[in-house]
């Protein structure tokens, strides 16, 4: 196997073949290294990442154990050339790829009504002790201490997994529990799921009803399909699309907006929606109701006369995006529930996935 490296402007670029055209965010993998950032497509199943690498001394500590020697001494020469990866390091390799995916599935992982949520608390543990395995390469030199305190809570899911994974449960729990030990983090005792699984319930019984109803007239309706860029991981419905109606009741116009969300730890309560042309666009308040996020304002009598291409909707979270974005790819959006969906069935998959997997 040949690594390619571009140099260019002071930053190589090593790779594995001629760099892609870049990729969207949800498809990418990223591993924040020293000196360099490490990157691939997440649902390609890359044997190794490509790396931009900015500061080749910053590097230097690691470029060896993922590319080989032959790698590590050609970025350093700062010339352009193909070389052969004669030797590396593959446990350093696998767990690079293993904490890229990790934190990818925590950033963009397309839960929906087909895709089981994953538990934020073991991907967090998992995230933690991956983290301590590639430390030395990290860019980050608290990383594995901050990712200990992301996953203080982690050992009640992990007490809660199912049957056929107590005991990789458990194994995960004592190395956290140790990592914690070393590093000062105190972790959360157990504690009762009684009260998550009231809350469930009740999010089941909101989900199987109806849901509240728009009174009067229906002037106009629509959907518009929700970038995963803009919300919240896991708070929205990944294959799902947001619906607006414009109704008169008793002389008055309203514009009303409902989200499918998504049953998972830590989602969002609140969304923002934005509709109509920038010019005279109607800002509405979305609030989690159920299994769906609904909010509902009155509008001039106007916006019921706008022209089909203005009755446009934007749902977005305003700290993930302050204005709107370029519309995502719905092949590429496709791509990524098919590989979530074979992580679910997938022996080899993180303890997180097969537990949403054994929880559908």
């Amino acid at each position: 196997m040949s690594t390619l490296i571009r140099v260019r402007d002071g930053f190589a670029h090593v790779s594995s073949g001629v760099a892609a055209a870049e990729d969207p965010s949800f498809l990418t993998a990223v591993v924040e290294g020293a000196g360099a950032l490490l990157h691939w497509d997440a649902t390609a199943g890359a044997q190794r990442p490509d790396a931009d690498i900015h500061d080749i001394d910053a590097a230097a500590g690691w470029l060896a154990d993922v590319y080989g020697p032959a790698v590590a001494a050609a970025a350093r020469t700062g010339a352009e050339a193909v070389v052969e990866i004669a030797a590396s390091e593959p446990g350093i390799v696998e767990a690079v790829l293993r904490l890229g995916h990790l934190t990818w599935a925590r950033s963009w992982w397309p839960a929906s009504a087909r895709i089981a949520a994953l538990d934020p608390a073991l991907l967090a543990a998992e995230i933690a002790l991956t983290s301590h395995a590639v430390s030395h390469l990290l860019d980050d030199e608290d990383a594995v201490e901050h990712a200990l305190r992301e996953a203080v809570d982690a050992t009640s899911a992990l007490a809660a997994l199912p049957l056929p994974l107590t005991a990789d449960g458990a194994a995960v729990s004592t190395a956290l529990a140790e990592l914690a030990e070393d590093h000062g983090v105190a972790l959360r005792p157990v504690t009762t799921t009684q009260e998550a699984m009231i809350a469930r319930e009740e999010w089941a019984l909101a989900a199987g009803g109806t849901g509240p109803s728009a009174a009067g007239i229906e002037l106009a309706s629509g959907t518009a399909p929700v970038r995963w860029a803009d919300v919240p991981a896991q708070s929205v419905d990944a294959e799902g699309e947001a619906r607006w109606s414009l109704r008169q009741h008793d002389g008055r116009t309203t514009l009303h907006v409902e989200v499918p969300a998504v049953d998972a730890e830590g989602a969002a309560t609140t969304l923002e929606a934005r509709f109509g042309p920038s010019d005279s666009a109607v800002d509405l308040a979305l609030e989690r109701v159920g299994a769906q996020f609904i909010g509902e304002t009155g509008v001039p009598a106007s916006v019921a006369f706008l022209p089909p291409g203005a009755r446009t909707l934007w749902v977005h979270d305003p700290v993930l995006a302050p204005s709107p974005g370029a519309p995502e790819s719905a092949e590429a959006r496709e791509r990524v529930i098919r590989f979530a969906a074979d992580r679910l069935e997938s022996p080899s998959a993180s303890l997180a996935e097969r537990s949403a997997g054994a929880g559908r």
